[in-house]
C-alpha cells in the first residue's frame, strides 16, 4: 500500500472524541432511565403491585351512648356474639361451585352442633364467594351464650370457623323510644383521606347506623370512626393473611337534657290512653321529658325488627310508631283562650268589662253552648278564664277579629315548626281567609269561623310540643325559646329566646293570675290537688294552668281530645307542661289528675287536708 493510501485510511482524532461523546451520552441516557425505573419508580410499582393483593377492610368503631341529664343510658352498646367463616380454609379445587357445596355443607353440620337454625342460605353463600370472598362470612349473628358454648365445645371439629364479638345497641331504662329511636345494619361512613379525597374500601363491616329519632338525627355525632384491617390475597381472590391498619375509635356520647326518671313518670301517666305529653324548663327550652302513648319497645328493632313485628306495630289502629307529641295534630281547645285574651288587650280590651254569659253565645243562626249549661251571669276576663266561659271568648273574638287572634298566635309559635332537633315535627295550623280559601276549595271566612278559633275549635291545629311552648311563654313572661334536646356545653352560654313577645308587662300579669284561678278555683283544680280516701293532697308548690276539652268528629265518631297546659312553682317557673289525652271526658277530670302527678314527682305534696278542695270548681273543661 502507498503511503497516500495510508494517509487517507487514517482516522481523524475529532471524528473519534465526537464518537465517545455520543456512546457517553447514551450511557448517560440508560443509566438515569435504569434510576428512574429501579429507584424512583419502584414505590409506584409496589403500590400498584400492592393494590393488586392486598385489600382494605373498613371495621365499625363502637357507636357512642345516648344518656339522659344525669349520666344515665338510655341507649348503650352490648356484646354480641357472632360465629364467621373463613371460605379459603374450605377451598375445593374444580371451581367455586365445589367451594359453594363444601360450605353449605358446614353449615348444616354446624347448625345441627349450635342447635339453631341456619342463618344463611345457599345463594347468600354464592353472593359472598363472589363479591367477598376475602372477607370472613357472618354465619350466625347475635347467638345466646348457650348457642356460643356448643360452638365452642366442638370447636376442633369446625377449623374454618371462628367466634367474633361486635357491639349491639341496646336501651336499658325502655323509656323515651320516640325520642331515642332506633338504629339498623348499614354501610359506614368512608374514611376520607388527607387530601380530603374519599378513599372507598374494598370492603366493609356494617355498623349500626340511626333509623329515627335522635339515632338518626345525631347519627353522624354518634358513629365511632371506622379502624381498617388489611387483607392479603392470592390471584384468585382467597385471603392469605391479614393485620390491622388503622385502629377504630368510639363515637362520643350524646348527653340529652332529658331526665329518665320524669320520663317514666310522664309515659306511666300516659299509659293505657292515648295522647302526648311534654315538660320543658321555661327557663331555656330544655326538654325535660317528651313521650306519646301508645308507645313501643327499642329493644324490638334490636338486631332487626322482624317482618311480621314491624308489620303489627306499623298496622296497629293506634299507631304506636307515631310521635304524637310533635307529630299529630290537634285542636287545643280552652287551653288556646290565654292567647285569644293576650291578642283582646293588646287590642286594648277593658279586661274588666264584663259580659252576660246566658249559657249559649248566638251569631245569626250559628250558636254554640257553654260549659255552664245554665250561663256564668255577667263575667269579666280574669273570671271568664277561670270558668273558661266559651261565650265570654266567642264575644271577645267576634269584637277583635281573626287577623288580632292569629297574630298573637303565630307570636307564641303556633303555625311554624318549634325547631327542636328531632325530625318529623309538623307545623299546624294557625288559619285565616287566604288558608281557608285555599284548602276549602274556595270557601270565604265566617264569624263564626272566627269565633270556633277563638275558643281553640275549628280549623286552629296545634301540637301537644307547640302548646308545652305556649305554657313556657306564659311562665316566663313573653319569652319562646326554641325546644332543644342535646344539652349544651358551659362554653356554649345560655340560650337565646327566638323572640320576645311583644305585649305588656301588665296583660301577661293578667292572663298568670287568670290561670293560676284555674288551679286554684277554677276548671282544672285537679292539678293542684289529688283526692284520695276523703282527703285532697295538694302540690308542694304553687302552679297555674288552663284546661281544655276539644270536640272532634261527627256523629258515632263524635269525640273529645282533653288538654291541660301548666307551669309551677308560678313565682319562679322552673316546669312546664302540655298534655293531650284522646276520647277524653274533659280537661278537667281526664288530663288533670294526671298533670298533678307528674307535677308532684317534681315538687312532692304536702300534708293532706279534710273537706272539698275548692268551694266551687268546675271541672269539665
Amino acid at each position: 500500500m502507498s503511503a497516500r493510501d495510508k494517509t487517507e485510511c487514517r482516522v481523524s482524532p475529532w471524528f473519534l472524541l465526537s464518537l465517545g461523546v455520543v456512546f457517553a451520552a447514551g450511557l448517560a441516557v440508560l443509566a438515569f432511565s435504569l434510576y428512574e425505573v429501579q429507584v424512583v419508580g419502584s414505590a409506584e410499582f409496589n403500590k400498584q403491585s400492592e393494590n393488586q393483593s392486598v385489600r382494605r377492610m373498613l371495621v365499625p368503631g363502637a357507636r357512642g351512648r345516648i344518656l339522659d341529664r344525669r349520666g344515665r343510658v338510655l341507649a348503650g352498646n352490648r356484646p354480641s356474639y357472632c360465629i364467621e367463616c373463613y371460605i379459603n380454609e374450605l377451598q375445593q379445587r374444580g371451581g367455586w361451585s365445589n367451594t359453594v357445596n363444601a360450605v353449605d355443607a358446614a353449615l348444616d353440620r354446624l347448625a345441627a352442633v349450635v342447635k339453631l337454625p341456619r342463618q344463611k342460605t345457599r345463594a347468600a353463600i354464592e353472593r359472598h364467594v363472589r363479591q367477598e370472598l376475602a372477607v370472613p362470612m357472618e354465619v350466625y349473628h347475635d347467638i345466646d351464650l348457650d348457642a356460643l358454648s356448643r360452638f365452642a365445645e366442638s370447636f376442633r371439629d369446625f377449623p374454618a370457623f371462628s367466634e367474633s364479638v361486635k357491639f349491639e345497641r341496646t336501651y336499658p331504662l325502655g323509656c323515651a323510644a320516640h325520642l331515642v329511636g332506633s338504629v339498623k345494619w348499614d354501610r359506614p361512613e368512608f374514611a376520607v383521606s388527607a387530601e380530603g379525597d374519599e378513599s372507598t374500601p374494598h370492603f366493609y363491616a356494617k355498623e349500626n347506623r340511626g333509623r329515627f329519632g335522635l339515632e338518626r338525627r345525631y347519627d353522624s355525632y354518634l358513629v365511632g370512626a371506622s379502624g381498617e384491617r388489611l387483607i392479603l390475597v392470592d390471584a384468585r381472590g382467597y385471603r392469605h393473611g391479614s393485620w390491622n391498619g388503622r385502629k377504630a375509635e368510639p363515637g362520643p356520647d350524646l348527653r340529652l337534657t332529658v331526665d329518665a326518671d320524669l320520663q317514666k313518670v310522664l309515659e306511666g301517666e300516659l299509659a293505657g290512653s292515648v295522647g302526648a305529653g311534654v315538660v320543658l324548663d321555661p327557663r331555656d327550652g330544655a326538654v325535660l321529658a317528651m313521650a306519646s302513648s301508645p308507645s313501643f319497645d327499642a329493644n324490638e328493632f334490636v338486631p332487626s325488627i322482624t317482618a311480621e313485628a314491624y308489620a303489627r306495630l306499623d298496622g296497629d289502629p293506634l299507631k304506636p310508631l307515631l310521635n304524637r307529641a310533635m307529630s299529630e295534630y290537634y285542636a287545643p281547645g280552652s287551653t288556646f283562650k290565654p292567647i285569644t285574651a293576650m291578642a283582646a288587650l293588646a287590642a286594648h280590651v277593658d279586661p274588666t268589662s264584663e259580659y252576660d254569659c246566658t249559657g249559649k253565645f248566638v251569631l245569626g243562626e250559628w250558636h254554640l253552648r257553654c260549659s255552664s249549661r245554665w250561663g256564668h251571669g255577667p263575667i269579666s276576663m280574669r273570671r271568664a278564664l277561670e270558668k273558661s266561659c266559651n261565650t265570654y271568648f266567642c264575644n271577645l273574638g267576634h269584637e277583635i277579629g281573626i287577623e288580632a287572634i292569629d297574630e298573637a298566635a303565630r307570636m307564641f309559635g303556633l303555625g311554624a315548626k318549634t325547631g327542636i332537633d328531632l325530625d318529623g315535627e309538623k307545623p299546624g295550623t294557625v288559619p285565616d281567609e287566604e288558608w281557608k280559601i285555599r284548602n276549602k276549595r274556595g270557601e270565604r271566612w265566617y264569624p263564626g269561623d272566627t269565633c270556633q278559633t277563638s275558643i281553640g275549635q275549628g280549623m286552629l291545629q296545634v301540637t301537644p310540643l307547640q302548646m308545652a311552648v305556649v305554657a313556657a311563654a306564659f311562665a316566663n313572661g313573653g319569652k319562646v325559646y326554641r325546644p332543644y334536646l342535646k344539652a349544651r356545653d358551659a362554653s356554649d352560654g345560655a340560650p337565646a329566646p327566638v323572640r320576645t313577645i311583644g305585649f305588656s308587662r301588665a296583660a301577661f300579669e293578667l292572663v298568670r293570675m287568670g290561670m293560676k284561678d284555674v288551679v286554684d278555683k277554677g276548671t282544672g283544680y285537679r292539678i293542684r290537688t289529688r283526692p284520695e280516701g276523703g282527703r285532697w293532697y295538694p302540690l308542694n308548690a304553687s302552679c297555674a294552668g288552663k284546661t281544655g276539652t276539644a270536640e272532634v268528629g261527627v256523629g258515632a265518631n263524635r269525640r273529645k281530645n282533653t288538654w291541660i297546659i301548666a307551669f309551677a312553682p308560678f313565682e319562679n317557673p322552673t316546669v312546664a307542661v302540655a298534655m293531650v289525652i284522646e276520647n277524653g271526658e274533659s280537661g278537667g277530670l281526664t288530663t288533670a289528675p294526671k298533670v298533678h302527678n307528674l307535677l308532684a314527682s317534681v315538687f312532692g305534696e304536702g300534708p293532706p287536708h279534710e273537706g272539698s278542695a275548692v268551694n266551687a270548681g268546675e271541672a269539665n273543661d
